[in-house]
């Protein structure tokens, strides 16, 4: 039987061996193995979802641009400016190039393992489903605002362009992103957009007191927002693919260069391109609706460069500090605890959410500010941190993360991971 070579081929090329040779199991990474910073970046990404899908859980009263409370306090618009300056549209696109980095992974090391083409395809797709279905019944249980769906609709595209050239990913994700400031500008200025047809600038948000109708309304948005969520996505998702053929966020002191740059020069793009948006949120300035629909755009298209740059900040600090995971502080073990739970504690965030707030459940919703369901998302984080941990420290995995793996490998299979 011939040998087959001894490297094997890039990651974005199908493995091709010259006679048929047994196939290498390809089983998951052990803890101890597992890289420190994406994981690390995960739990860091899950404190600003919660930030960010915070104030999507008050209940009635009027909301304006960027989806904020009208009637707010002098304290409620520092921190919608705050979040709107830092958090919105930075750390889903963060979350997104880490879920397109770790496609990245399954396919190199599927590579690595001589695993066929059409076999990995097969997997990959299916991962991706199987997530599509993870944010179904989020959404028909709990959340419009689900991101799994999307991510996994994401996923599914990005099949089509693991094989492709490193130049095809980064020009396809340039080339999508002024879509995707379009469909952002839209969604947060459409109080304004109503305002522009003889309303107060404007919406007043309805109280679905009604479980039956809060359903209705959450399979509808569902249907709408998931494509649409999918396309935002997308180009976070390439560039995780990008960033995955060179282990950038694995082995980060090969790429502490790269890091600093992308850290410190999109954090700079990040921030002022967030500055009009913010300030208006905070209602620092009355702006017009041509000015507020731009304002959002560079909000959005800038929130990519934010992303990016927040995941490379974690990576530049493993790479300087010379972290392994020997070596990981009290917070980064926490931090790294919550990414490797990351779909059981995003879906723990929607509990903690809806229950109490939703008006058709708690209720509680209808009585807050902006401060303080901020308040209340950090503190919904540090619930998720406390399970985290727990789990950590039973060596057990998330639940959701052990059932994610029973349905994508129904059955026993060379390939498990």
């Amino acid at each position: 039987m011939t040998t087959p070579p001894t490297s094997p081929p890039p990651p974005h090329a199908p493995p091709v061996r010259p006679a048929p040779v047994a196939r290498a199991s390809v089983g998951p990474v052990p803890a101890e193995r597992r890289a420190v910073a994406p994981d690390v970046a995960r739990g860091l990404a899950l404190l600003g979802i919660a930030l960010a899908n915070s104030v999507t859980h008050l209940a009635g009263g009027q909301i304006g641009l960027g989806m904020r409370p009208v009637d707010s306090s002098a304290l409620d618009r520092f921190v919608d400016g705050l979040v709107s300056l830092f958090v919105d549209r930075r750390t889903m696109p963060m979350f997104a190039l880490l879920y397109g980095y770790g496609i990245g992974v399954v396919v190199r090391r599927r590579a690595a393992a001589w695993v066929p083409w059409p076999v990995c395809r097969t997997d990959l797709l299916r991962r991706a489903a199987v997530l599509v279905g993870f944010g179904a019944v989020h959404v028909v249980l709990l959340y419009e605002g689900d991101i799994l769906g999307a991510y996994g609709l994401a996923g599914l595209l990005a099949v089509a362009f693991v094989r492709a050239s490193d130049r095809t990913l980064l020009v396809t994700a340039v080339a999508v992103l002024p879509v995707v400031g379009v469909l952002g500008a839209a969604l947060a200025t459409a109080p304004l957009l109503t305002g522009a047809f003889g309303a107060e600038g404007f919406v007043e948000l309805p109280v679905e007191d009604s479980a039956l109708a809060a359903l209705a309304t959450r399979m509808l948005s569902g249907v709408v927002v998931g494509p649409l969520g999918a396309v935002v996505a997308l180009p976070p998702v390439l560039l995780g693919l990008w960033a995955a053929r060179r282990e950038i966020l694995e082995r980060p002191a090969d790429h502490v260069r790269l890091l600093r740059r992308t850290a410190l020069v999109g954090l700079a793009v990040s921030v002022l391109g967030a500055v009009p948006f913010a300030s208006a949120v905070a209602r620092l300035r009355d702006p017009s609706l041509g000015d507020a629909f731009g304002a959002a755009l560079l909000h959005e298209v800038t929130g990519v460069a934010g992303g990016a740059a927040f995941a490379a900040l974690v990576a530049w600090t493993v790479a300087a500090r010379g972290t392994t995971l020997a070596t990981l502080g009290p917070v980064g073990r926490t931090l790294r605890a919550v990414g490797t739970r990351s779909l059981t504690c995003y879906l723990l965030q929607s509990v903690l959410f809806v229950l109490p707030l939703a008006a058709w459940s708690g209720g509680l919703g209808l009585h807050l500010s902006s401060a303080q369901v901020v308040a209340w998302a950090v503190g919904v984080w540090l619930v998720t941190v406390v399970v985290a941990v727990v789990l950590e420290a039973a060596g057990r995995r998330g639940p959701a993360e052990w059932a994610y793996r029973r349905l994508v490998y129904r059955r026993p299979a060379a390939v498990t991971a």
